[in-house]
C-alpha cells in the first residue's frame, strides 16, 4: 500500500488549506500529516511552533519542516513514496525532497497572494513549482495561469462535508444574513457590513451573523467603525455541527471575498447546506456556477449590488428556494470523498 506524507498547517488552525489537509487525510488510511502541534488529524507528526502572531508561527513550522525533511533524506530506510506539500512557504523543500521521494505541491490560490504578485518572489517559488513531480491546483482560473508557466499542472478542486448537513437535520429558518470565514480584507467583510446597513433601512427585522476568528487590527477596526445590534459577531465555532447549524438555519449566506482559490471550501460549505448564496464573482465563477440559477453573483466590493443582491433574495422566497436547492445539489458533485480518490490517483 502507498505511504504517503502530508506538510501543512491542519485545524484547529482555520483556513482553507488547512480544511483541505484534514479532509483528504482523513480519508486515505495511508496518509500521515506533518503538522503543527495540537492538530485535529488522526494520523500526524506534530511540531511545536512559535505562536506569536502569523510570521514567528509560520517560519517557526518552515524551520522545523526543513529539518524534517534533512531527516528524510539522510534516514537509513525511506520512510514514504510521496510527500505531499501544501503550504506555501514549504514549496522550497520541493528541490531537496526530490532527491529521494516523488513530490506534489497542491497551490491554494496564487491570485491576491504577495508570492505570486511580487515578480522576485515568484521567480523563487515558481523555480521550487518546478522541481515538483506533479502541482495540483485547487482553483480553475489559477490552473489557467499556471499553465503558461509551469508543466504537469492538474486541477483537482475543493470538496465538502455534507455528512454533517445530513446528521443535524433540517433547520428551522431565521431571519438572519450569515457570513462564514475569517475576520480579514480579503474577505470583503466590511463591503458585507455596508451592504446589511443598507439591508437593514428595508429590513430592519433581520440579523447579520458574522462568524470567524478575529484578527487583530481589522476586526476591533469594523466592531468600532460599524456599532449597530442587528450585526453579531460570532468568532470563531471549531464544533462542526453547532457552525453548520449555524449555517442551515440562516435565510441567506454570503461570501463577498475579493480573491479565493475556486471554489474554496467555505462557498461549498455554504451551498451545500441548500440555502441561497450570494458570492463575489470572481475570475472562474461563472465556468463553475450558473449565477442565479446555482448561485448569485455580485462584484466583489459593490456595496449597492449585494445590497440589491439581499434585497432581492428577501422578497422573493420562491426564487431564493430554488437557486438554494441548485447550489445544494451542485455541491453534491465537490464532496471531500471523490476529492480525495482524485488526490490519491495523483502519488506515484
Amino acid at each position: 500500500m502507498k505511504k504517503i506524507l502530508m506538510m501543512g498547517f491542519t485545524p484547529p488552525e482555520e483556513g482553507g488549506s488547512e480544511r483541505h489537509i484534514y479532509e483528504i487525510s482523513s480519508r486515505m488510511s495511508d496518509a500521515v500529516v506533518f503538522t503543527q502541534k495540537g492538530s485535529l488529524c488522526r494520523n500526524k507528526i506534530e511540531v511545536s511552533t512559535l505562536n506569536y502572531g502569523p510570521i514567528l508561527r509560520n517560519t517557526s513550522f518552515l524551520f522545523m519542516s526543513l529539518l524534517f525533511a534533512i531527516y528524510l533524506l539522510i534516514a537509513p530506510k525511506k520512510k514514504y513514496e510521496s510527500i505531499h506539500i501544501h503550504e506555501n512557504l514549504l514549496y522550497f523543500l520541493a528541490p531537496i525532497l526530490r532527491l529521494r521521494y516523488y513530490v506534489v505541491i497542491t497551490i491554494h490560490g496564487i491570485t491576491g497572494f504577495k508570492f505570486y504578485d511580487h515578480k522576485l518572489l515568484w521567480f523563487f517559488f515558481r523555480s521550487s513549482l518546478r522541481c515538483a513531480n506533479k502541482v495540483i491546483s485547487v482553483s480553475l482560473a489559477d490552473k489557467e495561469l499556471l499553465d503558461v508557466e509551469l508543466k504537469k499542472v492538474e486541477y483537482i478542486p475543493n470538496g465538502v462535508d455534507l455528512s454533517v448537513y445530513e446528521l443535524i437535520g433540517e433547520q428551522k429558518i431565521k431571519k438572519e444574513i450569515t457570513f462564514v470565514g475569517r475576520i480579514h480584507e480579503q474577505k470583503g467583510v466590511e463591503t458585507l457590513v455596508k451592504a446589511f446597513e443598507l439591508v437593514s433601512k428595508f429590513f430592519p427585522e433581520y440579523t447579520l451573523k458574522i462568524i470567524g476568528k478575529k484578527e487583530g487590527n481589522y476586526y476591533e477596526k469594523l466592531r468600532s467603525k460599524y456599532v449597530n445590534k442587528k450585526i453579531v459577531w460570532k468568532g470563531f465555532i471549531l464544533d462542526r455541527e453547532k457552525l453548520f447549524t449555524e449555517i442551515a438555519s440562516s435565510e441567506i449566506l454570503v461570501c463577498p471575498s475579493l480573491w479565493e482559490a475556486l471554489p474554496w471550501p467555505g462557498l461549498l460549505e455554504n451551498l451545500g447546506s441548500g440555502r441561497p448564496v450570494i458570492a463575489s464573482s470572481l475570475k472562474g465563477m461563472d465556468k463553475i456556477f450558473r449565477d442565479k440559477k446555482d448561485i448569485l453573483l455580485v462584484k466583489p466590493l459593490d456595496v449597492d449590488a449585494l445590497s440589491t443582491a439581499m434585497n432581492f433574495l428577501i422578497k422573493h422566497k420562491n426564487v431564493a428556494s430554488s437557486i438554494g436547492n441548485n447550489g445544494g445539489r451542485r455541491a453534491e458533485d465537490y464532496r471531500w470523498e471523490i476529492i480525495a480518490t482524485k488526490v490519491h490517483r495523483v502519488y506515484k
